[in-house]
């Protein structure tokens, strides 16, 4: 790989990682904003939870989804100590929520 291949793939990567936290960040902040305003002005409790939960869900899965598309553009690179790593890094994501949960 030369430097000018790295420099490019660097790119794709924070601009694919941008992406996927825009993403994520601009729909949490969406569904919270809406669950908020919808409590403030009386909406049926049932509805706004359900959008205050799912604003937090996005919230939380947000840097896991960082860490599934930088899985995802290692892999594309053929770069498998990167992809060995990320895919760690998702697993510990992973047992960290399963270990709250119970």
């Amino acid at each position: 790989m030369t430097a000018q291949d790295a420099g490019s793939h660097a790119d794709r990567l924070d601009r694919a990682v941008g992406r996927a936290l825009l993403i994520g960040i601009t729909v949490s902040s969406l569904c919270l904003g809406a669950g908020l305003v919808l409590t403030l002005i009386g909406v049926k409790a049932q509805f706004t939870n359900l959008l205050l939960t799912l604003g937090l869900l996005m919230l939380l899965a947000t840097p896991a989804s960082r860490v599934v598309v930088s899985a995802v553009l290692y892999a594309r690179s053929r770069d498998w100590f990167f992809v060995a790593l990320t895919l760690i890094v998702l697993l510990e994501l992973a047992l960290s929520v399963l270990a709250a949960m119970h």
